[in-house]
């Protein structure tokens, strides 16, 4: 007569079965780490580097640590759980004394939900470690199969475990079980959004806003040529084109820098970077000159403008507060976003906890693109959209948007990979991908913006900040496409759809805003208003 295995020592087997998969892939994220940003050689400096990282976040990574583990502990005791169900269950069915079946269940139970949660981390998130390892069993890199066979496979898992526990468990468990996996499972719908819309058509709020609002909303990244108006073969823009074919285009926009923040100044002051002091990436703001003065917040100050600034990446660009906005939404800047960003892979928290309610414990990952391998694009046009109904309540506003998803290195969440993976396309491929990302948030913000009654009354401006080759952007000045820019308008009133074909600058589009606005101001321009030519 063979004697199953105690409750007691399927937990503690549970349990160490996830404390060894956490510790290997907090090994295998190591080992990447270490890759990346050793190139493989393991000197001094390094370690030295690695050291004053680990005296500096000590706390950090104590409580970072501590979070994770507990999310593994979490699912060892989800499993264990299932398998006392499931063994309740099958052993008024199967003689247990002829098989061993508490530990059939508990091999069972495991493989399929670890095989289901790479298959999906693996599908959703192809350039996460986990995905990186599977590649080595999946050759073909399809998507639609592989997320199929996942969904349904982890959808089955969670269906009977919910069907077991309301049969077979005690009051409790009956309770907290399907709650648990409710939450995990709904957290990843941002149910806060969707709840934020339904109250908000239930009880409109106020509306305030009389106009003209202006609206910046730049693309990271944009090569023109690569967009459906100027003739590319891929559908990477949709949303971008259809904008572009109703309102006024500037085909010929060259930025002075193609650097981030020194071309955001400039679109923002109209001044080169050299008067503005802004000439690299995340100067110290000591150095911006005090005469920079941006349209924010002069429009602020002087025509008590609301102001809003949102972004998904803080690595590139430093805008803040002191830039003249009222409110600020970005991700978190500093040597957290740097070091857990970079290292943060892991199969259970990629999966469950990549969504508003892991952001609370994560916050590095909080709409953070520069986490390329496991930003979602969602949560962030979500948190823009639903903002939308505060802007309704302002008189004027001022809302400067910057989508960063085509940013090198172009590696993104599902399915933007696979969109334009053709063996024609191969060298651009990647950044067609994120194209179409940073289109399908712009396409959701626009549709935003007409449901709300905001669109006719704006003047819209999208633009990038600068263009982008193979070789990137901001190594070469006398580069054509690292150096021209998208730059499309709407202005608040109605005007025909028209290309204007004549040399334009970044510099030139703060002082047409306030032409456009019939604003006389008394600020300094480098550029110059382009209204005639509009």
């Amino acid at each position: 007569m063979h004697k199953d295995i105690s409750n007691k020592k399927i937990f503690l087997y549970s349990l160490l079965f996830y404390f060894l998969l956490f510790l290997s892939e907090l090994f295998a994220d190591f080992f990447i780490y270490i890759s990346d940003y050793s190139k493989g050689k393991l000197s001094v400096t390094f370690f030295t580097k690695i050291k004053e990282s680990l005296n500096l976040m000590k706390f950090n990574i104590v409580f970072y640590v501590l979070a994770l583990f507990f999310i593994y502990i979490l699912a060892a005791f989800l499993n264990y759980h299932y398998v006392k169900i499931a063994y309740k269950a099958l052993s008024q069915k199967v003689s247990p004394s002829r098989i061993p079946l508490k530990a059939l269940l508990f091999i069972g139970i495991n493989i399929v939900f670890v095989s289901s949660l790479y298959l999906l981390n693996r599908t959703l998130y192809p350039s996460s470690s986990v995905s990186k390892f599977l590649d080595v069993l999946l050759k073909d890199s399809g998507y639609s199969l592989y997320y199929i066979i996942s969904f349904i496979t982890l959808g089955l898992y969670f269906l009977v475990f919910v069907y077991l526990n309301l049969r077979f468990s005690s009051k409790k468990s009956k309770i907290i079980g399907p709650l648990l996996i409710g939450l995990l499972l709904v957290s990843n719908l941002d149910p806060g959004y969707y709840a934020h819309s339904i109250w908000t058509s239930v009880f409109p709020v106020k509306e305030s806003n009389v106009g003209p609002n202006v609206i910046f909303i730049g693309i990271d990244s944009v090569n023109p040529d690569h967009t459906g108006y100027f003739g590319y073969p891929y559908k990477t823009t949709p949303n971008l084109d259809e904008f572009m074919k109703n309102n006024i285009v500037f085909s010929n926009c060259y930025t002075p820098l193609a650097r981030t923040f020194p071309s955001w100044y400039s679109i923002l002051t109209g001044k080169y970077p050299k008067k503005t002091g802004v000439r690299y990436n995340l100067i110290n703001r000591e150095f911006i000159a005090p005469d920079a003065v941006t349209t924010p917040q002069y429009l602020k100050r002087k025509k008590n403008y609301f102001t809003a600034y949102f972004t998904d990446e803080t690595r590139f660009c430093n805008i803040t507060s002191d830039d003249g906005f009222n409110h600020v939404r970005c991700p978190v800047m500093g040597v957290k976003d740097f070091i857990f960003g970079n290292f943060h892979d892991f199969s259970l928290t990629n999966i469950f906890f990549n969504n508003p309610i892991g952001y609370q414990i994560f916050r590095f990952t909080d709409i953070n693109r520069a986490v390329y391998h496991m930003y979602n694009p969602r949560f962030f046009q979500n948190d823009l959209c639903g903002f939308v109904d505060e802007l309704k309540k302002k008189k004027r506003f001022v809302l400067t948007v910057h989508f960063c998803a085509p940013h090198w290195p172009y590696d993104a969440s599902s399915p933007y990979p696979y969109l334009f993976d053709t063996q024609e396309n191969i060298q651009y491929g990647p950044y067609d991908g994120t194209l179409r990302m940073a289109d399908d948030q712009l396409g959701a913000f626009l549709k935003t913006l007409k449901k709300k009654k905001l669109y006719k009354n704006s003047l819209i401006i999208i633009l990038s900040d600068h263009g982008e080759t193979i070789k990137g952007h901001g190594t070469n000045l006398r580069d054509s496409a690292q150096n021209r820019i998208l730059l499309t308008l709407k202005p608040p009133f109605q005007r025909e759809q028209k290309e204007i074909k004549d040399l334009v600058r970044t510099i030139d589009i703060a002082p047409t805003v306030y032409d456009l606005l019939g604003e006389n101001t008394s600020l300094e321009f480098d550029g110059r208003s382009v209204l005639p030519l509009i």
